[in-house]
């Protein structure tokens, strides 16, 4: 059965389905609002070429004279680009959507909106220890409001697909970046090199992937 307000229903009027949703148009909306998060990130290196113009320096003077903001950019991209991937991939597994995840990914977008903030902040206040902890703990928090998704996403189907979500659930992206951030807050000194933890993600989702699952398992009783 389906409904043109909600979308496609998980079976004929069941009396459960009151109050869900179906993803596709949160996921649709999502979509629109990370592409312009993407795209806000590369506005401020786009002013810096008048600039130079106007100054008469040359062309490449844009980019050897820029690499702080240059590499922001790219590192903000890989990560949103990443972040965006994921929540594809849950969202792809989700069968229905409740009001309470609406609201968590409403607060996971709030936070790919705001990083191109501390993105600019990054590009202008280098060696900035606040601008650091900012930029990682945006990381931090949007990562984990992607894990608490997943889960509310694995609780919410009605079968055990050995396909659903099971890698961001381990919370190992998250933990990665709680651990920079803490690195952050003691040795502020070593910058973003840090961030160089996020290689660990794949062998630690591969290392906790299985407990997750039987953890998940237990608790909606498959």
């Amino acid at each position: 059965m389906s409904d043109p307000a909600t979308g496609p229903t998980t079976g004929p009027d069941r009396p459960d389905d009151v109050g869900w949703l179906g993803p596709e148009r949160l996921l649709a909306f999502s979509d629109g609002v990370v592409a312009i998060a993407l795209t806000l990130l590369i506005l401020p290196l786009a002013e810096l070429v008048p600039e130079a113009g106007e100054a008469g320096r040359s062309g490449l003077s844009v980019i050897t004279e820029n690499l702080a903001p240059i590499g922001s950019f790219v590192l903000s991209f890989v990560v949103i680009g990443r972040f965006w991937a994921a929540h594809h991939r849950v969202f792809n597994a989700a069968e229905r959507v409740s009001s309470r995840l609406v609201w968590v990914n409403t607060a996971w977008l709030f936070t790919i909106v705001v990083l191109p903030f501390p993105t600019e902040m990054v590009g202008a206040f280098e060696d900035d220890p606040f601008t650091l902890r900012f930029y990682v703990l945006t990381l931090f928090v949007s990562s984990a409001l992607l894990s608490v998704m997943t889960v509310m996403v694995r609780r919410s189907r009605t079968d055990a697909d050995p396909a659903a979500p099971r890698h961001i659930a381990t919370g190992s992206t998250a933990s990665l970046f709680l651990v920079v951030f803490l690195v952050t807050l003691v040795a502020p000194q070593w910058g973003y090199w840090p961030l160089l933890l996020l290689l660990a993600t794949n062998p630690l989702e591969r290392l906790l992937g299985p407990v997750v699952d039987r953890r998940l398992n237990r608790t909606t009783g498959r």
